[in-house]
């Protein structure tokens, strides 16, 4: 009776051992999406090309919130676009919780018939070829995009990007902010339109060229040296930027 209990039992967790792994597998990116080739990192800071993004979301996980809104500016050297290259509301397909409309002002009736995440997922990632990316806290944005193309099955590769803020950080090691607002407000920055992705995107942008002259001023020129000093900032608080 005990043996076969206890082939039973080997059984089962043999059937719930396969299982999973057999989930495993299907859940697992099949191939990977890249994005363009970024500028050679001897490249000068005021002769970049970039896409400066933004995005707003259900909330601030990683894993479990979506994507509700998305718009990006053409930065071309020391010029950013007067309009965005694009801004859109994606459905998440789940409600919006009312703490998070109340932050970005998008709410359910507004992102209904948008279309979900995999219906614009083909035009953001034309704008995501142009290779580098500039955002404000960037890299949440860029988990979160991963996390939707993962949804889709495939797996993105992150493209080379500059953080408003931790150049920021770099540059004013004595500041404990990361927000947008105090941080464009240093250089009579306004934000218009603060928590929607266009205005923040377009804040971002004017917050990146008005920071160019203060990398110059610490020896930083170019694409590679910037990558590095917002490196530096990071490592210095590793727990504060971390999604």
């Amino acid at each position: 009776m005990i043996l076969a209990l206890e082939r039973e039992i080997g059984i089962r967790t043999t059937r719930l051992t396969l299982a999973g792994r057999f989930w495993r597998v299907l859940r697992r990116p099949n191939g990977t999406v890249r994005c363009g080739r970024a500028p050679g990192l001897q490249t000068p800071l005021d002769m970049l090309s970039a896409l400066v993004l933004d995005t707003e979301t259900t909330g601030l996980n990683v894993r479990s919130d979506r994507i509700v809104s998305a718009a990006g500016y053409l930065l071309a050297g020391t010029e950013l676009a007067a309009e965005p290259l694009f801004d859109i509301l994606i459905d998440p397909q789940r409600p919006i919780p009312p703490v998070s409309s109340a932050f970005h002002g998008i709410f359910d009736d507004m992102v209904a018939g948008q279309g979900g995440f995999a219906a614009h997922w083909p035009d953001l990632h034309r704008h995501l070829e142009l290779g580098l990316i500039v955002g404000h806290q960037i890299y949440f944005d860029l988990a979160m995009l991963g996390r939707e193309v993962r949804r889709l099955g495939t797996k993105l590769q992150p493209p080379v990007a500059l953080d408003t803020a931790l150049l920021y950080a770099a540059l004013h090691p004595g500041h404990r902010h990361k927000d947008l607002t105090p941080c464009c407000a240093e250089f009579g920055i306004d934000v218009v339109g603060r928590h929607t992705a266009r205005g923040d995107a377009e804040a971002t942008g004017r917050l990146f060229l008005a920071l160019l002259p203060l990398l110059k001023a610490h020896g930083i020129h170019t694409l590679g040296e910037a990558l590095a000093f917002e490196r530096a900032a990071f490592l210095q608080h590793p727990r504060r930027w971390r999604w």
